[in-house]
């Protein structure tokens, strides 16, 4: 058996998509069984448990010791977990849960601990204080370190996060496997047949020309970015409309309240998110440079590339930026420098959809995924 670990991970999107679905590929390829452990908070932990085993019945959803400063005490309880479960290997999501697991490797209770890197750990807790606790900040750097050096096997999210491990803490190996955010294993590619009826909906005109922005801006610290490259699109093109597929608040409000009638925010049932986007016409994709977002991968790129969208990206966002350049998956944008934007054709459309089904499906990394169950299994 080989464990997928997790450590104060809340329920949400992502967690369906990148963890629970991943577990769920991995055990339809085959081979040795794959079990999720969840270290779930205690606060609310039986609407948790409840959540996560009805996506995964199978899962152990335990609570975790109150507190990320305590994470060391957590190692007992995932060893315990694990005697009855008696795994070879276990995939770690995070610094925090590896480092548990390495220390059970180093007490002969596994035999190999792979590495799930989502980002740069450290660079996000440095630059964005995931809490706000120094002594706690201080203690990521050295884990991640430990993760990237100490694991057998690591998934990283883009080549730009490995390239980051090799400068940072000297990782020097090959031992890894480069999987980006994909798609959840519900999704279903749909087709454009129902756009224009969704787009009366919506109250935009066959002429109008959507920009869709998907994600929270409450609060964003990128908004200035964002608020700059729009503002200068709106100005210089009337048909523009543009689509926040987020809950109204002070930062989309600017936007609304200058340009009124052409920006709207709405918040919208998960089901009906993916017809809304093939609704649209490009999506938007702008981050702030940090080393965070250097190594990225958000999971809208393949989202917006899925619904036929072509991307107005920031430079420097993990690998994509790059890959839009590259297969011309859409605009790569330095501050608000954008030229005339135009809605896409019917085959351009298709060929984005394509291209998001043979790069951002669990499918479409079987090979990675195998080498994984290889690894980590007896």
């Amino acid at each position: 058996m080989i464990l997928y670990l997790t450590y104060n991970d809340q329920p949400s999107g992502v967690y369906w998509s990148q963890v629970c679905d991943v577990v769920a590929y991995l055990n339809s390829l085959g081979g040795e069984e794959v079990r999720l452990v969840a270290l779930v908070s205690a606060r609310r932990f039986r609407e948790t448990k409840r959540r996560i085993k009805a996506r995964d019945p199978k899962a152990m959803v335990l609570p975790m010791v109150p507190q990320m400063k305590r994470w060391r005490w957590n190692t007992g309880i995932l060893a315990m977990a694990a005697s009855g479960l008696r795994p070879t290997g276990i995939i770690c999501r995070g610094p925090f849960a590896t480092a548990m697991a390495v220390r059970m490797r180093d007490r002969g209770v596994v035999r190999k601990v792979c590495f799930d890197g989502r980002g740069a750990y450290a660079a996000e807790w440095e630059e964005y204080r995931i809490i706000d606790d120094e002594a706690l900040i201080a203690q990521v750097r050295p884990l991640e370190q430990e993760a990237v050096l100490k694991s057998d096997l690591r998934i990283a999210v883009s080549q730009a996060l490995v390239d980051h491990w090799r400068e940072r803490y000297g990782y020097t190996d090959d031992a890894h496997v480069v999987i980006p955010c994909t798609l959840g294993n519900d999704f279903r590619f749909g087709t454009g047949d129902d756009r224009e009826a969704t787009r009366r909906e919506l109250g935009y005109a066959p002429d109008d020309l959507v920009l869709v922005y998907s994600g929270s801006t409450a609060g964003w610290q990128s908004f200035g970015l964002l608020e700059g490259l729009l503002s200068g699109i709106l100005d210089r093109q009337p048909e523009v409309k543009v689509l926040f597929l987020s809950k109204e608040d002070a930062n989309n409000r600017k936007l609304m309240e200058r340009f009124p009638g052409r920006v709207q925010a709405k918040w919208l049932d998960p089901a009906d998110v993916q017809r809304t986007l093939r609704a649209c016409d490009h999506g938007i994709l702008v981050r702030e440079d940090t080393i965070t977002n250097r190594v990225a991968s958000p999971t809208k790129f393949a989202e917006y590339l899925s619904a036929g969208l072509p991307v107005i990206i920031s430079e420097g966002l993990g690998d994509f930026s790059a890959l839009v350049k590259e297969e011309g998956l859409g605009l790569v944008v330095r501050g608000d420098e954008v030229g005339p934007l135009a809605r896409p054709l019917e085959t351009e459309r298709a060929r984005l959809m394509a291209f998001a089904k043979e790069r951002f499906t669990k499918e479409a990394h079987r090979e990675a995924y195998a080498r994984l169950l290889g690894e980590l299994g007896a």
